[in-house]
């Protein structure tokens, strides 16, 4: 967990507290992951299908995004 805290603050101290900034960041980050999945199924299985674990992760960045929108307040307040 400490590991997912100072990544974070790395990011909003990046983004110099902005939450969109870092909203965006992360999402940049979902369609990287995202074109990285789909080669890896195209490479292996020969197409790209959709499959339960999508959901999984689309949630997780959507989750990551908000703790790095409530780091952004962590961030501004003390500063």
């Amino acid at each position: 967990m400490n590991l997912i805290r100072r990544m974070t603050m790395v990011l909003v101290t990046a983004a110099k507290g902005n939450p969109i900034v870092t909203t965006i960041i992360v999402f940049m980050f979902y369609v990287g992951f995202n074109c990285l999945e789909a080669t890896i199924e195209e490479l292996v299985f020969g197409s790209r299908f959709l499959h339960w674990l999508d959901f999984v992760f689309v949630g997780g960045f959507m989750a990551y995004a908000g703790y790095a929108v409530y780091g952004c307040h962590q961030f501004n307040t003390r500063n």
